[in-house]
Formats: C-alpha cells, structure tokens, sequence
C-alpha cells in the first residue's frame, strides 16, 4: 500500500540564476553548496515517488526549475499519471514556447514572484537586472494563452510600504492570485535579515492593507508561509486566507529533491532520509518526525494556540542552528523577546 499524501513539493534543481537577498534555500547558506541535478537521476526519483507515494499533486520548484535538465519530461510524466501540477518559477527563463507547452500539458498554476510595483525595488531584491521586466512578460504570455497565474509578493524591510501599489499594479494586470509571504529567515537571507526584516508594526500594517484588498477587489489573497500567530492573527485579517503548518502530516509540504533526500519542508535543511534506501513510511514514523509532533517551545507552553500555530516556522530555527525545541525565531527578533530565556 502506498503513503498517503496530499502533495509532494519536488525540488527539480538546486541551480538558479537570481541572487535574491531573501533566498531561504539551505543550500544558499554561506556554509553550503548546491548540488548538481542530471535528468537520470531526476526521473528515477520521480519515478520512484510516483510508485510509492499517494499524491495528488505535485509541485515543481528549485532552484529555477526551467533550468533543470529535462524538465518539461518530468512534468509530463506526472501528467500522465494524473497527477495535478504546479510550477513555481522566478519568472525570468520561461518562454512562449515554454509556457504554451506546459499549458498544454495541464499545468494548473504558475506562481512567479512580484515584490513591487516598479523595477529598481523588486530587481534589488532578486538580486538581479531586468527580473522585473521577465516577470511582467511571463505574466503576459499567461495571460495571452489563458493560463492562470498566481504572484507571491515577499515582504520585506525595502518593499513592505510599497504594498498598496504592488496590489495596484497586479489589479491592473488581471492578476487575481496574490500572494503576501513575510520573510522567513534561511539561507541567504540570513546575512540580510538586517536589511530586510520589517517591524512587527509594518507587517502587521501590510496584512491590514492587503486584507482591506481583499474586501472590495476581485483578488483572492493568501499568506502561505505560517506566520507565528502572535505575530500576525489570522482573526485580525477575515479576507486573507492564512495557512499554518499543522500537526496532520498528510497535508503539510514534504519536500523531496532529485536526489530523493526527503525533508520535512522546503525550508528545513534536515534530511530524513532518501527514499532510494528507505521506505517513506519509515521516514514518515521516525524519531524526528515524531519529535516534530510532541515537541513544544517552553515560550509557547501557555499558548492557546498552540494547536493551530505550532510555534511558527521551526525549520527557520533550524537554519539558524537552532533545534525545533526552539519557536519560530522571528518571534524574539519582532517583539523583543529573549524567546530561549522565555523573557516577556
């Protein structure tokens, strides 16, 4: 019998062409290297997910997967099987041809990063000339074939003000996905959390903003990336749909990369296993796991939301060298808190 999941998050290539100051691939860390993907290996991965994995979707991401070999192969495979696909992209290696292809496949959804209404902000977040303009063609291209499009705008210290007239601008363009994602701390963006770690103040100012949105614009708005619900309280914000990682393991964003290296998420560093030597039932009921489950932060031990909010992003802990014994780390860097000491 196979391992029920509701989705695999594919990790397609660890290869990429923007620099983004924000990157919370562990693999950005200073201390880290990328590996290198070849479609053989890619496709046995795959292939082996496929025959013991119950999935229904399936979602490509790297790295810029448009820059791993073969994948337009890969996506087809899973398509054959009647798996759903999503793809998310930097936006700025995709052609025409590309895109039209994919969409012909049965793509469901592309999601490309926008962080800001003009080009000087959002390409000095990438980290990169002319992304913005990249993005704006993909979205374009979409657009023309009748693919829909969903924009992931990063929320930072150098674009949270900038918020309205993001939301603006993606109205005008017929965008009506759009994604606020706070900045969560890993990889590169670890030597940047100076430069662009909002205040408590702005992010909570920017769900407002994006949730008055919401209300009167024919946009759907999600913040995906869980937030610590002393942070930001999802009660606050009734028209933004707020995910949180929850304790059903079927649901939450197993990461697999090409490699096979299982993960809890794409943004915890810390490989479980490989599903070429172990069985995904037995990464999926190990020690880790389970410590996952029935560990609690001491700060969060009088927390009546603890069932829902779970202490935030723990994997961005665990890039900071932290253990997931310890909250989300954003919770001490926003409000003040000596989170280890448990000082108010």
């Amino acid at each position: 019998m196979k391992s029920p999941l509701s989705h695999i998050v594919f990790e397609v290539t660890q290869e990429c062409n923007l620099s983004c100051l924000y990157c919370y691939n562990h693999w950005r860390r200073k201390e880290s290297t990328a590996m290198e993907s070849v479609f053989k290996g890619s496709m046995k991965t795959l292939k082996k997910l496929i025959d013991t994995v119950d999935f229904s979707h399936i979602v490509f991401t790297g790295g810029e997967p448009f820059l791993a070999d073969g994948f337009n192969e890969l996506v087809l495979k899973c398509r054959m099987k009647s798996k759903g696909v999503t793809v998310i992209s930097n936006g700025t290696k995709g052609t025409y041809r590309d895109y039209k292809l994919l969409c012909e496949m049965g793509v469901s959804l592309f999601e490309f990063p926008l962080h800001a209404e003009n080009y000087e902000i959002h390409d000095k977040l990438a980290g990169c000339c002319n992304a913005f303009q990249s993005v704006i063609d993909s979205i374009r291209i979409l657009s023309e074939i009748k693919m829909e499009c969903c924009v992931i705008c990063v929320l930072t210290k150098l674009n949270i003000n900038n918020l309205q007239k993001t939301l603006d601008f993606a109205d005008n363009m017929g965008i009506r996905r759009f994604m606020i994602a706070r900045f969560n701390i890993g990889g590169r963006g670890i030597e940047n959390v100076d430069t662009l770690l909002p205040s408590l103040l702005e992010l909570r100012k920017a769900f407002s903003i994006a949730d008055g949105f919401a209300q009167t614009h024919k946009m759907r708005i999600s913040s995906n990336v869980c937030v610590p619900k002393c942070i930001i309280d999802p009660r606050d914000y009734p028209h933004i749909s707020i995910s949180a990682c929850g304790s059903d393991l079927t649901k939450r964003p197993i990461t697999v990369d090409f490699s096979g290296n299982v993960r809890m998420c794409n943004h915890s560093p810390y490989i479980m296993g490989n599903i070429h030597s172990d069985s995904i039932d037995s990464i999926l009921s190990s020690e880790y796991v389970n410590a996952w489950q029935t560990t609690r932060p001491k700060y969060c031990s009088d927390c009546s939301q603890w069932s829902d909010c779970r202490g935030g992003c723990r994997a961005a802990s665990e890039q900071l060298g932290l253990s997931i014994e310890h909250e989300d780390p954003i919770i001490g860097m926003m409000k003040g808190i000596d989170c280890r000491n448990n000082k108010r």
